[in-house]
């Protein structure tokens, strides 16, 4: 087994692990990234509003993330038609611009800062499992002066297992990651576990025939359409009134056919459920098929492509501040849990944490793991932002427990409110 030993060794090959790693590096601490695949492209499509992304490139100072969009929107549209006497063709506009992450492009960016910085890549997993805070089962053992952690080598690459020494250990792999674990309900405030909810859909991005994408406007972002007319007279209308889904419709201009007018994403979406509300992947599918011929919207099914199964875990209990290992992304329950909102959530937690790991590993002699780790504990989640989760989560509760015609009664009011105070809670 080949040993290697760095500053920082973080966990996980997604955007939360490749943005902390680019930070680190840039901050001229070593670092060694542990990704299973990399070069896999990840798996889901990211939308952002525009003004958020533009402050993630400012806050990361990374400009060339306004380079890493492949379509923008001026425009964001909703349509919430069939509770409290709302005609089901009433379109509700917002003017707030929107776009869509490249996410090939994202990643092939934080590649290139990587290289740049001297960041070393592994293609590998870590197969410790934490069986309480600071303890594993095996392959992650702490120290006085820090940590050894085994990575197992996967695919092909043609690299054997590392044993990595590392001051501390950064935890990208996910919300059910095995490294990180959760708090009791009593070190959190509450009285009893805080169980997850979960957002689930099905989406696709197919060539749509002629130019028949309405009633979705092609410069338009459609952020949520949670109609039921599409469904009436069918079997499937009970169920979609009780556990509610949308569409969202992301345009993207021509498509690749003769024939076609445009090429679009579309992605039936259960904001969030848990139990017998948690929606199954076959049923968003069936209900998406449905509204889209409803519509007239036609292709052809040789076009559909970026088929996607999107599974997102949503509030839950908070990491345990106590353990070593320091958790980002996921991890760190940065998903928003009413909304299921991640990706510039998680990114803009990054500088913050990788501020406060590059403090503390810049001490040199004086350097202590444990108080490294909760000082990115405390910048993860200080009193503040802890209260502000409180109230999303309860946003979240509720929004999971209604009916449809309540949550397109809701929405319509929500977003009549002043921008600030929507997109402040968005």
């Amino acid at each position: 087994m080949a040993d290697l030993t760095v500053d920082v060794a973080v966990v996980g090959g997604g955007p939360a692990g490749y943005v902390m790693a680019a930070l680190l590096g840039r901050s001229e601490h070593s670092v060694a990234l542990v990704d299973p695949k990399p070069e896999g492209a990840w798996p889901n499509n990211y939308g952002s509003w525009r003004e958020e992304w533009e402050a993630l490139a400012a806050s990361l100072q990374m400009p060339e993330l306004l380079d890493c969009v492949s379509t923008n929107w001026a425009v964001t549209d909703c349509f919430f038609g069939g509770s409290f006497d709302t005609p089901d063709d009433e379109r509700l506009r917002l003017d707030r611009a929107y776009l869509k992450v490249d996410r090939l492009r994202l990643k092939a960016l934080l590649r290139e800062k990587h290289a740049a910085t001297g960041v070393q890549l592994l293609e590998g997993y870590a197969p410790a499992a934490a069986i309480a805070p600071n303890l594993f089962d095996g392959g992650l053992v702490h120290d006085a002066s820090g940590s050894t952690l085994t990575v197992k080598a996967s695919g092909g690459g043609g690299g054997g297992d590392v044993r990595v020494r590392a001051k501390l250990v950064v935890d990208a792999t996910g919300f059910e990651s095995k490294l990180t674990v959760r708090e009791s309900p009593a070190a959190g405030g509450l009285w009893k576990e805080l169980a997850p909810g979960y957002q689930i859909a099905y989406g696709m991005c197919v060539d749509v025939a002629g130019d028949k994408l309405a009633p979705y406007d092609a410069s338009a972002m459609t952020l949520f359409d949670y109609r039921t007319d599409h469904l009436v007279g069918s079997d499937l209308l009970a169920d979609a009134e009780e556990r509610p889904s949308f569409v969202y419709v992301m345009p993207s201009g021509e498509g690749g056919c003769d024939g076609c007018g445009a090429s679009a994403f579309f992605e039936e979406t259960s904001l969030v459920g848990r139990g017998e509300r948690r929606l199954e992947f076959e049923t968003l599918k069936q209900r998406l098929i449905k509204r889209l011929a409803f519509h007239g919207i036609t292709y052809s099914e040789a076009s559909v492509r970026e088929e996607e199964y999107c599974y997102i875990p949503m509030g839950g209990q908070l990491p345990d501040r106590t353990q070593r290992v320091v958790p980002i992304g996921g991890a760190a329950n940065t998903v928003h849990p009413a909304t299921g909102y991640q990706l510039c959530r998680m990114l803009a937690s990054s500088t913050g944490v990788a501020a406060a790991l590059s403090a503390e590993l810049s001490k040199g002699d004086g350097f202590d793991p444990d108080a490294a780790a909760a000082a990115a504990h405390a910048s993860l989640w200080p009193a503040s932002n802890r209260l502000q989760r409180d109230f999303a989560v309860f946003g979240g509760e509720f929004l999971g427990s209604q009916p449809v015609e309540i949550l397109r009664g809701f929405f319509g009011a929500f977003f009549a409110l002043e921008q600030q105070v929507w997109g402040g809670f968005l």
